[in-house]
């Protein structure tokens, strides 16, 4: 009875022994296959991965392979290349120098140009200077002759024409005393009739618009009163001139003194003229030796139309029954004139 117990009691603790392993060992089972299916479906997934490395390495692979045979080419390029330039090199060299040496000429020539063109600027200025200076000459030259601007001609307070007027008078010691005033004037017109030789105009020149160009010459010329003072010589016109001049310095400009001109188809004649208040005029003809007087001989102005049409008479024998007076001029003004009528209505109206 009691190793019976005994028996059955070690089977059945062997059996819920083996009973309690399996259940262990069935577990631990269950656990491994279960890990085992989780490892499966990782060595799946890396699989698949492995595949997708694998396509990827292949695609570059080739992509490697293309590139190294890129680089193969490209050294291949580079050595026939450095072999092009190596052969070459001597010939660009040349070229460069060359091309030195032509910049090195280029640069001589241009040294060159600059100087002449610097001598150019120089010879230009100088051409300038020379053409300014020539039409100054031209101008002062020309204006003898040409006239152009008469007013000019009258110079009242030249330095040798003030030291004449002083010498002859003495200045006007009272101005309002008129009989010294006309007695001065007379001594001014004497005194240019006693030192002033009557000379007729000799060719003159006329200078062109260039130096190279063609002179012209001219018989009828004026001087300024300056050197008609020092040649001590003149025609009519010269004669007039200076008076004017004189006159007009011994009264300070402060009455009109004028030259006036006469002209007909044959020739030309000029005077002095000093209008009076009262529509008068005196004459100062030195060229002529024609002055307005009185029957004494004192200087007298007369009636503006009966004075200078007996003036016209006394020149019509020599110079023609169609003359006329032309014009007037002074420092101050400059008048001309197409009839002996319209001088004489401008002459009441001023």
């Amino acid at each position: 009875m009691s190793k019976g117990v005994s028996l059955k009691n070690v089977v059945l603790a062997s059996t819920i022994f083996v009973t309690v392993f399996l259940a262990s060992f069935l577990g631990t089972v269950a656990y491994y296959n279960s890990i085992i299916g989780k490892k499966n479906i990782e060595i799946k997934s890396l699989l698949k991965e492995k595949e997708q490395i694998q396509t990827w390495l292949d695609k570059n692979v080739t992509l490697l392979n293309s590139l190294i045979k890129e680089k193969d080419n490209l050294q291949q390029d580079n050595i026939r290349l450095q072999d092009w330039l190596n052969k070459n090199i001597t010939y660009y060299e040349q070229k460069i120098t060359i091309l030195q040496n032509q910049i090195i000429d280029m640069n001589n020539k241009i040294a060159e140009l600059q100087y002449m063109v610097n001598s150019y600027q120089a010879y230009k200025q100088e051409y300038l200077s020379f053409e300014e200076a020539y039409e100054r000459l031209r101008s002062i030259v020309n204006q003898r002759v040409k006239h152009k601007n008469v007013t000019s001609f009258i110079t009242p307070y030249d330095l040798a024409v003030k030291e004449t007027v002083y010498k002859i008078t003495g200045g006007w010691s009272n101005p309002s005393d008129i009989s010294e005033f006309w007695k001065d004037v007379k001594a001014l017109y004497n005194w240019i009739v006693n030192n002033i030789e009557y000379r007729y105009d000799g060719l003159y020149p006329i200078l062109p618009p260039k130096p190279y160009e063609k002179v012209d010459f001219e018989n009828e010329m004026w001087q300024f009163p300056n050197e008609t003072l020092e040649l001590k010589k003149g025609d009519c016109e010269d004669m007039a001139i200076l008076l004017c001049s004189m006159i007009i310095c011994y009264v300070d400009g402060k009455y009109p003194i004028e030259v006036i001109t006469i002209c007909s188809e044959k020739s030309g004649h000029a005077a002095v003229q000093i209008p009076v208040s009262g529509y008068k005029l005196v004459i100062l003809d030195p060229a002529g030796k024609y002055y307005s007087q009185d029957i004494w001989g004192n200087i007298m102005a007369n009636d503006i139309r009966s004075e200078i049409n007996r003036w016209l008479n006394y020149w019509k024998p020599k110079m023609g029954g169609d003359i006329q007076v032309c014009r007037i001029f002074s420092d101050k003004i400059d008048k001309e004139f197409t009839s002996t009528n319209e001088y004489i209505e401008w002459m009441y109206s001023r």
